[in-house]
């Protein structure tokens, strides 16, 4: 087991244990399996999909695990084409998120960008 992972907590732990033979996206396991399968171990203190979620995104933030996700489910990212699918979801995602921003402030999303590199910059 490596260092980082002592640092984990019970949940989290948990979620790696399910996730590790799910090795690329054709191993995939569905959202609501893994909600099952992580409340079958803890049938004192269930969690729901939004935990699982933000625990995962946990996971890859601050713990550098690599977990994707697709149509199918969650899986241990494996190839470097899968991370490209991975990163390029989330690349949109959070441009998808800039545009919406913009239009609500009713800015350009070339102003918005200017500004979220004004915000990261300084």
């Amino acid at each position: 087991m490596d260092e980082l992972r002592i640092k984990l907590n019970p949940l989290e732990s948990s979620i790696l244990a399910i996730l590790e033979p799910r090795q690329g996206k054709d191993n995939a396991i569905s959202r609501a399996s893994l909600v099952e399968a992580i409340n079958c171990d803890r049938p004192l203190f269930p969690v729901g999909e939004r935990d699982i979620r933000s625990t995962i995104k946990h996971l890859v933030t601050q713990h550098g695990e690599r977990i994707g996700s697709c149509h199918k489910g969650y899986f241990v990212v494996e190839t470097s084409e899968e991370l490209e699918a991975v990163c390029h979801y989330y690349h949109n995602y959070g441009l998808s998120s800039l545009f919406v921003e913009a239009k609500l402030r009713k800015k350009s999303l070339a102003e918005m960008l200017g500004q979220l590199s004004l915000e990261i910059g300084g």
